[in-house]
């Protein structure tokens, strides 16, 4: 192929996510090696995502086949890599770009979703058979979509999310920088019930002196007020809907909180962990892959609201183990979670799915054992 190889970066939502954000910092993060396109349903969101790397070429197109075909004709991709916020996301580029066989075809699972609907499953696993390269953001992920769609064991590789991570490390004052040395619990994510805000909300009352920040919008805010409510905690407890400034918010943090009841991996936990910050999460998904099995965070029982006070009360009366856990937290992240690594891995992908022959459009190859 003449001149850089040509990618096109897909996505068929229409708000913003930890699968969008993870995608804005892969567009960030990638060299000059490719030549790198935008693409998606939704132009907000398309724009937003391509203003990571200004002057990143950025399309829309309407939602049938037929204008997928020209979008692709047009661009005249390569390689095609659509963002999946869950497994049976972006059929209609799926099958498209397959169609056409030029480009090569890579998708990207963010959420190890089954399905019980026949017809879906069916679909997803007849697209995700034919994909040149299927990659997760976490070891769990990959294996329990090798599971749920019969893919065989070792056929989703594993590319972990990354963030930007700023030169100084962002912690919380001491509690006694506060009026009667308040600790603040910060928690990011979408207010839904597999986010858990309602397990870290259950906890307060275990935790006096305590206060939880959550960042984050959704469905689930009128309930979680509620529950607040309910439990006595209201004044404890600050909601400040969704903003892109996340390190503003974590910026007078004293412990993260990931509370999920399921995440593959947790693009939050892992800016918090750059921060340096002590994080309590869920032990779920990719949740202990990330903390290193409990060694850079402490982990709890998936929906233990009194394990979870427990954890992180014992934080709360220990200044060196907050800090020695924000240290390993933040090395960690530094090692193994950084966009620009995120992007380096996607770049040596790209070139292996390049330079091998395509795989079988009409008859793939059988699942591996």
């Amino acid at each position: 192929m003449a001149g850089r190889p040509r990618v096109l970066l897909y996505t068929s939502v229409d708000a913003i996510g930890g699968a969008e954000v993870a995608l804005g910092n892969l567009v960030g993060g990638l060299g000059d090696t490719y030549e790198v396109h935008v693409a998606g349903t939704d132009e907000p969101v398309v724009r937003w995502l391509a203003g990571h790397s200004p002057g990143t070429p950025c399309h829309v197109t309407a939602a049938g086949a037929l204008a997928h075909v020209r979008l692709l004709r047009r661009v005249r991709p390569d390689l095609v890599q659509a963002n999946l916020e869950v497994p049976w996301a972006s059929p209609t580029m799926l099958g498209t770009a397959l169609a056409l066989r030029r480009p090569r075809v890579v998708a990207v699972q963010h959420m190890a979703a089954r399905t019980v609907d026949l017809a879906l499953l069916l679909r997803t696993r007849a697209l995700a058979l034919r994909l040149d390269g299927n990659v997760a953001v976490s070891a769990n992920g990959a294996k329990r979509v090798e599971d749920f769609y019969a893919l065989g064991r070792g056929s989703v590789q594993v590319i972990h999310n990354g963030v930007p991570i700023a030169e100084s490390t962002v912690v919380g004052p001491a509690p006694a920088s506060r009026p009667n040395g308040e600790i603040v619990i910060g928690c990011v994510g979408r207010l839904d019930a597999v986010k858990g805000q309602d397990v870290l909300i259950d906890a307060l009352p275990r935790l006096p002196g305590m206060r939880a920040r959550l960042v984050g919008a959704g469905a689930e805010e009128a309930a979680l007020r509620a529950r607040a409510t309910s439990l006595g905690v209201a004044d404890r407890v600050e909601l400040t809907g969704w903003t892109d400034q996340v390190s503003e918010q974590l910026r007078d943090v004293d412990i993260y909180c990931q509370p999920s009841r399921y995440e593959t991996l947790g693009l939050a936990l892992i800016e918090a962990m750059g921060h340096g910050l002590p994080c309590v999460a869920s032990a779920t998904g990719g949740v202990p892959e990330l903390l290193d099995g409990g060694r850079c965070g402490r982990l709890v029982p998936v929906g233990d609201s009194a394990a979870l006070a427990k954890a992180i009360s014992r934080l709360a009366s220990d200044p060196a183990a907050r800090e020695q856990l924000g240290q390993r937290a933040r090395k960690r992240t530094l090692a193994a979670f950084t966009a620009d690594r995120m992007a380096a891995r996607y770049e040596s992908l790209w070139a292996r799915v390049l330079a091998a022959p395509p795989a079988g459009r009409l008859r793939p190859h059988p699942p591996k054992p």
